[in-house]
């Protein structure tokens, strides 16, 4: 061991507190960029793999290829799979059409499978739907027969029963897949294309398109999305992309100022050492070595253990909620944890990074300086003009103040470094609370309308029967029809509109007249609906001769609605088909009645013969209301039974789905209060780090002080009033960028609501000041009048 990694040793066990806090800072620092890495890998690969097993992984879906086009794309060295798929016709006993699709093993792999009931034995694959409408739900051994286009029969096995997945159905006719290991080419084959990840997929498409028309291909865009970097989908994935990126990139940027701000300041401190090391006869490059010996003890001790404390803290919060709650669609936390190399060696080059740069800095500051002139300390001694100026001061603030700005000012990249270290905690600290009070003002236990959502996919094969079937369940009160509605801009005279909810709208001119615009849409009244609504109705009449004598609407008021709109008032309203900017063009109607429903957003209803450009009604969804004393459970499974031969339908349970909602609230919430309590913690360790530290590595400066004559508690003053020029100027710079960062995502938002955290950036900068005071006068306690001989016989 030569004599400067003995000196470098000697150096770090005779300075233990500082050894340890910057091992502390080290060790903090990586666990967070861990563990948020962690978090981020472990949440895209679960996203991914929940997209393959809903989409599939094929990239694109080719109908109709000829052989040649297929064999073309098997020959592409680009292509890394494709499957095949060829039809057949048969029908069932009963006369109806069944396709029978054969699919090799390649497209196997692709498509969406997902199991719910199986048998070893080999035979046809059925979704839940056909397998509900072959009455074949629990009765998997009997076989399906099928008759040919010839009269023959032929007996298939029953293999596999999976999911009803969009991507398997082709409308609504049944047919079932039968695996072969080879699929013979032959014309108007259908194909599923999986590209080589490590492909231009651009070029690949663009190449393909030269021989198949466009219109004969389907994008798997969620796939090709998580595959190549955003093609096809856009600024849906950049924007996703820097939502992740922002705040990690914020993170890491605070952990490399806490690492840097730790180790720098000691490296600054022993300057002078360096000096005296350099009078003595050694050489720049071994100084350089020392400093990299301390850089290796710090990274090699402090980087494994922080990559240690970041998987298993996060690995110990995982478990903990998967222990405490249950999973359900909106779980946040119900992944398996994957440990990424790739995150493991951003954390080391972070680590080694942050430390080079804190050593190196300083370490060429001093080598860049004569060796007489660091012993004598002349480096970073500060030129102070304006003396005119400096004795207004005097006059104005006692000779603490004076000394502690002077310090300040005498080491400008100490203090820019501690000024800016702070300043990102209160700007993390800050931004992640706005955060969560913007979750929390997100109501999820409203009073919700309907306890069940029927949505319909394809209107024009909604089956007849399932409204008798509705009718019949026991504890079904009643329903209401949605149709496609017309989204509609509705314009309010300022009478009707009041001060509150006019902060949220538009003000539009038309022709001299000021008028508050307001997005909303206008759906159609049919027959089916006019009892529920006649239930509903709190003012005027539904009377449809009367509305279309008047060109009347009716006025659906949401929850929170606080317009003063009133029967027989006129407004005016511009649907999309209809863009102008000119009154005469606009249509005016009158508000003939006003329903009250659990709607979140108003909305306007009329019939065709008022607002032509309504359109024939198109169904969209049905909601079902139940009884007060309804079995949730029970209705459930009613209506999964009804619908579940019906591919086109989907059930969705709202009280279910309030409560998860409510639930993901809750954890979001856990979460960055978590986070918002670990950057507090960091940010309150870097103070303390720094002024324990300022008073562990500055003793000589103080023992001069006192030997010309400053008091103990002077210099306790002083060091105190430098901790609250640090709480200061550092809460002041965190608070405005935090106000400026919240005042562009408003804007880029559009016109936001009004909210009330002018009291949380006045409390983070007196917490802030209040906690750089307390630490700095605690810190001031460490020096004591008997501890200055020794620092002056060094000297």
């Amino acid at each position: 061991m030569s004599i400067y990694s003995k000196l470098t040793k000697k150096y770090l066990l005779h300075y233990k507190k500082r050894t340890i806090i910057t091992l502390l800072g080290m060790i903090l620092s990586i666990a967070l960029i861990t563990s948020i890495g962690t978090f981020l890998t472990s949440v895209e690969q679960y996203a991914n793999k929940k997209s393959i097993q809903e989409d599939g992984s094929y990239h694109l879906k080719i109908t109709s290829v000829h052989h040649q086009a297929i064999k073309r794309i098997q020959a592409n060295p680009q292509i890394e799979k494709v499957g095949l798929m060829s039809k057949e016709t048969y029908f069932l006993e009963n006369g109806k059409k069944f396709e029978l699709k054969s699919i090799n093993e390649e497209a196997l792999s692709l498509l969406p499978f997902h199991s719910i009931q199986e048998q070893k034995q080999s035979g046809v694959v059925i979704e839940k739907w056909v397998a509900a409408d072959l009455k074949k739900l629990g009765e998997i051994e009997k076989p399906i027969t099928l008759v040919d286009t010839e009269g023959k029969e032929h007996s298939f096995q029953v293999n596999m029963i999976v999911e009803n997945n969009r991507n398997l159905q082709e409308g609504q006719e049944l047919h079932a897949f039968i695996i072969r290991k080879s699929v013979p080419l032959q014309e108007n084959m259908d194909i599923y294309v999986e590209i080589d990840k490590r492909a231009n997929y651009k070029e690949v498409y663009k190449h393909i398109l030269t021989y198949i028309p466009e219109k004969k291909i389907e994008k798997n865009y969620s796939i090709i999305g998580q595959d190549f970097n955003g093609e096809e989908v856009g600024n849906v994935t950049q924007l996703s992309s820097a939502g992740y990126i922002l705040p990690v990139g914020i993170v890491v940027l605070a952990t490399i100022a806490f690492i840097f701000n730790t180790f720098q300041i000691s490296i600054t401190e022993r300057i002078r050492e360096i000096g005296l090391l350099r009078t003595i006869g050694a050489t720049k490059r071994q100084i350089q070595k020392m400093i990299v010996y301390e850089i290796g003890f710090i990274g090699i001790v402090g980087i494994p253990l922080g990559l240690i404390l970041g998987i298993v803290g996060f690995w110990v919060i995982l478990s903990l909620y998967q222990l405490t709650y249950e999973e359900t669609e909106f779980s946040f936390f119900y992944f398996p944890m994957i440990i990424s190399p790739r995150v493991l060696m951003f954390s080391i080059i972070i680590g080694l990074f942050s430390l080079i740069i804190s050593g190196l800095l300083p370490l060429k500051l001093a080598n860049r300086t004569a060796p007489l002139d660091v012993v004598r300390r002349i480096v970073n001694r500060p030129v102070f003009k304006g003396k005119g100026k400096h004795r207004f001061l005097k006059k104005v603030v006692n000779i603490e103040t004076i000394m502690a700005i002077r310090n300040i000012r005498r080491n400008k990249l100490r203090s820019f470094v501690v000024i800016f270290s702070i300043s990102i905690s209160v700007f993390l600290f800050l931004v992640f609370s706005n955060l969560l009070m913007l979750f929390a003002k997100t109501d999820f236990d409203h009073e919700i309308g309907g306890e069940f959502q029927i949505y319909v996919y394809e209107p024009d094969r909604f089956p007849e029967s399932l409204w008798t079937e509705i009718e019949n369940i026991p504890d079904v009160q009643g329903k209401y029809i949605h149709y496609d509605s017309v989204f509609t801009q509705l314009y309010l005279p300022p009478s009707m509109v009041d001060q509150i909810q006019a902060d949220h709208l538009y003000m539009k001119t038309l022709n001299g007249k000021k008028f508050y615009s307001e997005n909303t849409t206008i759906s159609p009244i049919t027959e089916e609906n006019k009892g529920f609504l006649t239930e509903k109705l709190i003012a005027g009449s539904l009377n449809k001769e009367k509305l279309i004598h008047e060109h009347g609407v009716i006025y659906v008021k949401a929850l929170d609605d606080d317009t003063s709109v009133q029967v027989g008032d006129d407004v005016f309203i511009q649907t999309q088909a209809d863009q102008t900017d000119h009154l005469g063009k606009i249509q005016k109607v009158k508000i003939s009645g006003i329903v009250e429903m659990d709607v979140r957003e108003s909305l306007l209803l009329s019939y065709p013969e008022v607002v032509v450009s309504m359109g024939t009604p198109t169904l969209n969804r049905i909601t079902l209301y139940l009884n007060d004393n309804r079995d949730i459970k029970e209705v459930s499974n009613e209506l999964d039974e009804l619908v579940a031969q019906y591919p086109n339908l989907e059930i969705v349970n709202e009280v279910e789905m309030q409560r998860s909602q409510s639930l993901l609230l809750f954890q979001v919430q856990i979460l960055l209060y978590g986070f918002v309590i670990v950057i507090a913690f960091i940010g309150v360790l870097n103070i303390i780090n720094t002024t324990v530290m300022n008073i562990i590595l500055r003793k000589k400066e103080y023992a001069t002080l006192q030997a010309i004559g400053m008091s103990i508690k002077s210099i306790r003053n002083m060091v105190v009033k430098e901790g609250l020029f640090y709480g200061f100027i550092s809460g002041m710079i965190g608070t405005v960028a935090a106000s400026c960062i919240e005042m562009m995502l408003f804007i880029l938002g559009g016109r936001p609501d009004s909210t009330d955290t002018y009291y949380l950036y006045i409390s983070a900068f007196f917490v802030i000041v209040t906690i750089c005071y307390l630490t700095a006068r605690v810190s001031a306690r460490l020096l004591k009048s008997g501890q200055w001989n020794d620092a002056l016989r060094n000297e």
